[in-house]
């Protein structure tokens, strides 16, 4: 038995984990707390740690990959061209990241030479190229063009998305 990322609609994480539950198959939903804010008030609400991803567990008989595919809500499983398994030692980390007491916040998937977009901050709205990553202190150097010249800021890695 081994694991795979399924991808779903928007939005449909918890519909198609029931879903795969029902029909026998193991799967594995990470959440976490997030505050949500409200007309009159704010809350703590569950949410997917990974938007439109769950982790679900098949064997290789044919009868279970077609239990999956034809699960309402499930676009794909994620692979390069065919169905990759992801390794168990990845999914114990995930399960025990989301069984800590630590906040858990995902980011995107960033490289060295990637356009960048800042979405927070009073730099927010500008573009600009990934210079250097600065793992100790969470910092990204970005250097965003201006009038034919560069400007390279410092910027946390929550703070851009990918362009």
């Amino acid at each position: 038995m081994s694991w795979y990322a399924a991808y779903t609609k928007c939005n449909h994480e918890r519909v198609v984990k029931k879903l795969l539950s029902d029909k026998g198959l193991n799967t594995f939903l990470p959440q976490i707390i997030v505050p949500s804010r409200r007309k009159d008030r704010k809350i703590l609400i569950k949410r997917p740690l990974f938007r439109n991803y769950l982790f679900v567990e098949i064997d290789e008989l044919q009868e279970n990959w077609i239990k999956v595919y034809r699960t309402p809500g499930l676009a794909k499983i994620c692979g390069n061209g065919r169905p990759m398994p992801i390794p168990d030692e990845d999914i114990e980390s995930i399960r025990i990241f989301v069984n800590s007491d630590r906040n858990l916040y995902p980011l995107p998937f960033l490289t060295v030479g990637s356009r960048v977009q800042v979405i927070s901050g009073p730099l927010a709205g500008a573009i600009g190229i990934l210079l250097k990553e600065d793992h100790k202190r969470r910092r990204l150097v970005v250097s965003i063009e201006l009038m034919g010249q560069s400007v390279a800021t410092t910027l946390y890695d929550d703070e851009v998305k990918p362009y």
